[in-house]
């Protein structure tokens, strides 16, 4: 076997090295990511400190820095290693480091910086659904909820796959009185994460605002805000009517009037009518009014051309009590044991919503 020419052999050993290194400081940061998302954010911060100890600048390691200090609740280490990846302006890390930031500033009481600071990051990098996301829920905590309503609608044109952003949207509505375009907001973040415990907190209050269950006196414990920050303007009690002015083309004296027919003919006709029973019969006169309604003379915003189609849809299908019972996974022990038992019906109803009813078996 020939041997290899030394500049050869150099240029060999060089590349090997640099392809371990590059190899090894990957391996730290996956390493760090796993720790991470374990909630070990201290000894994820080690793994990202060694890769920065042989390689000062790999942005990757500092964003995650950045956000494990987050975590942390350090939020001076956070700022610190966030503003280093906005600095080096690399267009995908950047953005997130913005977010970072940002999350930082608010969690510091420093809501207009944080605002102010994504408004530049959209200049910067033009629109995005989580630099309108986290503007949005900035406003939000300021009780801005038309600012928060303008990027959280933003948001969600950009990424109909995120729930946050459905589920900010349905509080914001609920909050402006817009309470019949908030119940299908949830029902939209409940079809999309139906399992975790803020999906039965969402459902809680979405019962609450169809008026199937009172509303308590201590409010339902919101996401993304502190509980003492609930600004619960839906709490109307059970005597009370809620708004029902026209708004965005729509009577909302209508809905009420089928919710409280709905609710009045089961306490009639079926006195046993469990609450999921009733959460689907007045689910579904919610529906048909809007689609009757949906007659395309209204207004073309998201809700006529986007929700309510959308919904309209599934209450037509074959699949709307299975619907029903994924969305409800999280509050109703008996909707939780219908899916594990009925695992030809759950699949036939994703391969629906995902391909349509040609698609099915």
């Amino acid at each position: 076997m020939k041997k290899l020419q030394p500049i050869l052999l150099l240029f060999f050993i060089l590349f090997s090295t640099s392809l371990f290194a590059q190899r090894s400081e990957q391996s730290l940061i996956d390493e760090g990511v796993v720790l991470h998302d374990s909630g070990e954010y201290k000894q994820a911060i080690e793994k990202y400190q060694q890769v920065l100890s042989f390689n000062p600048h790999s942005l990757q390691a500092i964003y995650e820095m950045a956000l494990s200090y987050l975590e942390l609740k350090d939020y001076e280490k956070a700022m610190e290693y966030s503003t280093r990846v906005i600095d080096a302006d690399e267009e995908n890390l950047s953005m997130l480091a913005y977010c970072v930031k940002s999350e930082a500033l608010a969690e510091m009481n420093q809501l207009d910086k944080a605002i102010d600071l994504l408004k530049e990051a959209l200049n910067k990098h033009g629109d995005n659904y989580l630099l309108h996301f986290n503007l949005a829920l900035n406003y939000y905590k300021k009780n801005d909820i038309g600012n928060a309503l303008l990027h959280v609608k933003r948001s969600i044109d950009l990424n109909k796959s995120n729930s946050d952003a459905f589920l900010l949207n349905a509080y914001a509505l609920n909050d402006a009185g817009l309470w019949v375009q908030s119940i299908l907001s949830f029902q939209m973040f409940l079809l999309i994460e139906p399992d975790s415990q803020r999906s039965k907190n969402a459902f809680e209050e979405m019962l609450q605002i169809m008026r199937i269950k009172p509303v308590s006196e201590k409010p339902v414990e919101r996401s993304f805000i502190q509980q003492q920050l609930h600004r619960n303007s839906s709490a109307i009690h059970p005597d009370q009517i809620p708004p029902l002015t026209v708004e965005q083309g729509l009577n909302r004296n209508y809905i009420y009037h089928a919710i409280t027919t709905t609710l009045d003919s089961l306490r009639t006709h079926d006195k046993e009518a469990d609450l999921f029973t009733t959460f689907t019969e007045v689910s579904k006169a919610i529906l048909a009014v809007l689609e009757k309604e949906n007659d395309g003379t209204k207004e073309k915003n998201a809700f006529w051309t986007f929700y309510v189609p959308f919904f309209t849809e599934i209450l037509h299908s074959n699949y709307f009590e299975t619907y029903c019972r994924y969305i409800s996974v999280s509050y109703f022990p008996e909707s939780l044991e219908w899916w594990n038992n009925n695992k030809t019906k759950a699949e036939d109803f994703f391969i629906w919503f995902e391909h349509g009813e040609n698609e099915t078996r």
